[in-house]
């Protein structure tokens, strides 16, 4: 039976029963208090009578969740093995406030997410804009242009995702929110390890499984101990490639791909490790020296037609890929007198290829344009004009950040620090057409018919601080403030043949000097340099995008008793402007984010009952939004256009019904829209004020129940997990949105059920019980402005990146 995508009768019924439980964000953890970093208790075996408590460090110091003045949310080492997280896309799924999308094939590696519909597109290319959201590891920044590593989650302490500007504390990158994944440190007090062996299937797909263990040693009793985790983990697929033909118009050449036909194509293999070496100086100095590597590989293609039949595609080329990186940081925590002082570097290198099916955009180009009638062989003749694209990747970081804390001093407390990132990111994207003429493909590259080949730089400085004064016993007041300067540098080349479809290299820069007579070639590998700025020596220097300002917050906390507060919170946030690498095209600017937010966190009944909720508004000025340069050529441009607001409620609750029974859930309603008209490359309004900003739900909650129990001495549970997506625009453009229609609202449900005994466990689990269709993203190949720039003209293929089909599997687990 095929499964429906609209809003239905039952639909509405799971998501009266999520709402009626929950609204929504920042606390949906039950589980047992971390003592601290370094020495982590163990597990607990049984559910508590009360919510347990939940220490976080999102503010740079542990605090209790409950009494954190912040809309956050935290799942705690019990509750991710609770839920089987073990990707981005698990925990993402549980976060209402959090909203994120593929990029446009789908492929590992490779999504955008968002706070609170703080969204405008995917991004996700090297000169696009950067990210609104940071991502951390312990205390490393780990997002690139490309968005974040997906790291496997196994032996995480927590992870935090703090919504709203957290400029003040974290920088650029969290114009919108922070998620941060705190790793198990290692235990100087005891030896301790454990593994998990899981098989999975895909109902109606492929096999799965995952391999994962870890082991903490004390090397040298309370001075020295090592914490080392390895994992492996294959994901079955579930998209298959089927027999489609082609006719291009214009040679009336046929295309088919019979020789690549496979079920299931679409696999995933996982492997990495890390390591950490936990050093205690003495009482009040620990140094910690760390390195994580991971690799993952894919196959197939992750996204399906939907002109086709369930989750089939008919793709012309191999596809697949790979996205290798690992990071090796040092963080130095200690005390001087009574102040506690922390340094935390890293360095991240990170290479990624990807070879992707673009034989939509050769067809649908021909199609409209005729573009078919300048692809020919050496001989003249006409071939096949369809395109193979290979992306590559390689990243490197280096992230530097200096504080101090002070100690509580009468009434006042503060955190103040410095911050240097600098992100060198090159890229090479090849359009490749077997037997284009030598004479049209790019010089130096026979059979190519694009190539973009460009290097980025970016530096981040910032100064930062925060205090908290205590009024009266009841009320605090909070300020921070962020100091911060950008230097963003990019240059290289982009572009075809001179001779190719009548448009040209672009314009090269300088005089006619090198190999091929066109200029001097700035990055190795290119036949002229294009993109930079021609200097009056003849040199060429980066197109640069510079600027500086201050972040600032504000906050007011009232604690009526340990177990209610409510605040008030104003504060803003910022994304550094950048460069368009159309010569036409002038930098953009930084757009920035006003944020105000009224919150309440409330424990009940003896704290056997949480209950937190966030109302909050939020400005966003100079919004960077992406669109296609004008004339057809196919290249992404960025402007400073108007403004938006998001406005909305999210809340969370968690409740201990009985010693056996646990309760959580979490949502939030989200109002996303432009203020002004959307004007971008034309005089005419591409998007209407009032206009729904895309990728985010206007709700979005989920709702888990857990009952614990004796079964003949064994200690078991049964496990009901519910997830509630609404609908989203894939895109703002309001043409675009007419051609590709917008992503459909879904549930989906997991369970699971399983029994221990000591230190041994067995876990039957089932994933989307209702085998439901979700689409993550939403998109043609060949861009609509390209190949279908007016109502009239064929859009091509449409294809959605769906989430994982039913699948169950079984999971055996023992620690020492």
């Amino acid at each position: 039976m095929t499964p429906t995508h609209g809003v239905s009768s039952s639909h509405r019924v799971r998501l009266a029963l999520l709402l009626g439980s929950a609204l929504v964000a920042p606390s949906l953890a039950l589980a047992q208090p971390v003592a601290s970093e370094f020495n982590p208790p163990p597990p607990a075996r049984a559910g508590p009578a009360t919510v347990g408590e939940i220490v976080v460090t999102a503010q740079k110091r542990a605090e209790n969740l409950q009494s954190v003045p912040i809309s956050i949310q935290a799942f705690t080492t019990q509750k991710l093995e609770q839920l089987r997280v073990k990707s981005f896309e698990d925990y993402v799924k549980l976060l209402p406030s959090v909203s994120t999308t593929t990029g446009s094939t789908g492929i590992p590696g490779n999504s955008s997410v968002s706070f609170r519909g703080i969204a405008t597109d995917g991004g996700l290319y090297l000169s696009g804009t950067l990210p609104t959201v940071g991502t951390y590891l312990d205390e490393q920044p780990i997002s690139t242009i490309t968005g974040a590593p997906d790291i496997h989650i196994y032996d995480i302490a927590r992870v935090e995702a703090l919504a709203g500007p957290q400029g003040t504390l974290y920088g650029a990158s969290s114009e919108a929110g922070t998620i941060r994944i705190i790793t198990n440190k290692p235990d100087f007090s005891r030896m301790s390890g454990g593994y998990n062996l899981e098989f999975n299937q895909v109902v109606d797909g492929g096999p799965g499984g995952i391999v994962e263990a870890y082991l903490n040693a004390p090397l040298v009793k309370d001075k020295i101990a090592l914490r080392a985790v390895g994992w492996y983990d294959h994901t079955g697929g579930y998209i298959s490639n089927v027999f489609k033909a082609r006719t291009f118009p214009t040679s009336g050449i046929t295309q088919t791909n019979g020789n690549l036909l496979e079920s299931n194509a679409n696999t995933t293999d996982t492997v990495g490790a890390r390591a950490q070496l936990g050093i205690r100086l003495d009482e009040n100095w620990t140094i910690l020296p760390s390195v994580i590597a991971q690799r993952e590989s894919w196959h197939g293609s992750f996204r399906a037609d939907t002109t086709l039949p369930d989750l089939e595609v008919g793709h012309y080329y191999p596809e697949g890929g790979h996205d290798e990186w690992y990071q090796a940081g040092l963080t130095i925590t200690g005390k001087i007198a009574n102040f506690d002082i922390t340094y935390a570097g890293d360095y991240m290198q990170r290479n990624s290829q990807s070879h992707n099916d673009y034989s939509d955009y050769g067809y649908f180009y021909d199609l409209v344009h005729g573009s078919g009638a300048y692809v020919v062989n050496n001989a003249g003749e006409l071939i096949n004009p369809s395109q193979l694209n290979i992306n590559t990747d390689a990243y490197h970081k280096v992230s530097q950040e200096f504080r101090v804390a002070s100690p509580r001093i009468g009434r006042f407390r503060a955190v103040a620090g410095l911050f240097y990132q600098r992100q060198y990111q090159k890229e090479e994207n090849d359009y490749l057409t077997t037997g284009f003429a030598d004479r049209l493909s790019v010089p130096g590259r026979p059979g190519q018919v694009w190539l973009t080949k460009e290097v980025r730089i970016d530096r981040d400085y910032a100064a930062f601080g925060q205090g908290d004064f205590e009024v009266t016993d009841k009320l605090t007041i909070t300020g921070g403030i962020r100091g911060y300067r950008f230097d963003n540098s990019l240059v290289g080349f982009y572009g075809v043949n001179t001779t190719y479809f009548g448009t040209g290299v672009r314009q090269c820069l300088g005089p006619p000097v090198g190999p091929y007579g066109l200029g001097a070639a700035v990055v190795p590998g290119t036949p002229c340099t294009n993109l930079g700025v021609l200097n009056p020596d003849g040199s060429i220097s980066p197109k640069t995008s510079k600027g500086d300002g201050v972040t600032w917050k504000a906050n007011a906390t009232y604690k009526f008793d340990p177990d209610h507060l409510v605040y008030f919170t104003a504060s803003t946030g910022f994304r550094p402007g950048g460069i368009n690498r159309a010569g036409t095209g002038a930098p953009f600017d930084a757009d920035h984010l006003n944020n105000y937010e009224l919150g309440s966190k409330n424990a009940f009944f003896d704290r056997r009952l949480t209950l937190n909720a966030t109302i909050f508004q939020e400005d966003w000025n100079g919004v960077q939004v992406t669109y296609q340069a004008p004339g057809g050529s196919g290249v992404a441009l960025i402007a400073n256009a108007g403004g938006a607001r998001t406005r909305g409620v999210e809340g969370d609750f968690a409740w201990q019904a009985t010693r056996h029974f646990q309760l959580s859930g979490a949502g939030t309603y989200v109002d996303a829209k432009l203020t002004t008209p959307l004007f971008v490359g034309s005089t005419t309004p591409s998007a209407p004020a009032g206009q729904r900003l895309p990728l985010t739900p206007q709700v979005k909650g989920n709702l888990i129940g857990r009952y614990t129990f004796d079964l003949f001495g064994l200690d078991a549970h049964a496990q009901l997990a519910g997830v509630y997506v609404g609908e989203r625009n894939p895109v703002l453009v309001t043409s675009d949105l007419a051609k590709t229609g917008v992503l459909p609202s879904y549930f989906t449900m997991d369970g699971a059920f399983g029994v221990a005994k000591g230190r041994t466990s067995l876990e039957v689990y089932i994933r989307n019980i209702t085998d439901e269709r979700g689409q993550l993203s939403r998109a043609a190949e060949c861009n609509i402005n390209v190949c279908g720039p007016s109502a009239a003209d064929p859009v091509g293929e449409i294809y959605a990146v769906y989430i994982q089909p039913l699948t169950i599997g079984i999971r055996f687990g023992q620690s020492f």
